[in-house]
């Protein structure tokens, strides 16, 4: 146990300093982001999010993005989903260029276990992008770590920290697409509703770039926690 979570940390902390380099000197942009997970039966559950992305923390428009999918649950720790999302990507003030429109279709699975006071959780995505007028795929793998302060465990009325790293790969040209490193601090208010506020590191195209982070995630439940 004591060496799964050191490996865990030295994987955030390698994560955070290469995604700090350059980050501020590109300035830093917002997302607000809602997310929703509505069960519909024992194994099957809707997944939606929102998420309006800024260039800066003025809030000029860099992207929204809408996301739905529905989700199969194999067992309580393991699920497989797959959706649609729609994502409006805007042109910066300094530069010519138009509003560029992305139909995506994508498939994943997730996968959670805990390790001591820590909750993990390992996601895989495939994506079929239609990006304007061409067409990409994409794969993607996300590992987030969720920590208790004031408690042994997550549950209600818990303060908690969140750490995730999520590398992005093409599947047809050159792999490497970019990297998110994400840490920030939480409330779970509840088995349904949770908020979260911190900061994101992205490189892409040999930049990275900072964002505030503020999420509220709210499910509607009704099966048994048992």
């Amino acid at each position: 146990m004591l060496k799964s979570a050191f490996l865990l940390s030295l994987f955030t902390l390698v994560s955070f300093a290469a995604n700090c380099q350059t980050v501020f000197q590109e300035g830093q942009g917002m997302w607000l982001m809602f997310f929703n997970r509505t069960e519909i039966a024992e194994k099957w559950s809707i997944h939606t999010e929102i998420q309006d992305r800024s260039y800066n923390i003025s809030h000029k428009e860099e992207q929204l993005l809408l996301r739905g999918g529905v989700n199969y649950h194999l067992k309580k720790n393991l699920w497989v989903t797959a959706g649609y999302g729609y994502i409006e990507s805007y042109p910066p003030d300094d530069a010519v260029g138009n509003t560029v429109l992305e139909h995506r279709i994508w498939q994943q699975g997730l996968y959670f276990h805990s390790i001591g006071r820590f909750f993990i959780e390992h996601r895989g995505r495939v994506e079929q992008r239609f990006v304007g007028t061409e067409y990409r795929d994409r794969i993607r793998y996300r590992l987030m770590v969720n920590a208790p302060l004031n408690k042994e465990r997550m549950g209600p009325k818990t303060l908690f920290i969140s750490v995730y790293n999520e590398a992005f790969f093409h599947i047809e040209d050159s792999p490497y697409d970019r990297n998110r490193f994400y840490t920030a601090i939480g409330y779970q208010f509840n088995r349904s509703l949770n908020v979260q506020t911190g900061w994101l590191g992205q490189n892409f195209n040999g930049k990275t770039k900072g964002y505030l982070q503020v999420a509220l995630f709210a499910n509607l439940l009704w099966s048994d926690p048992s």
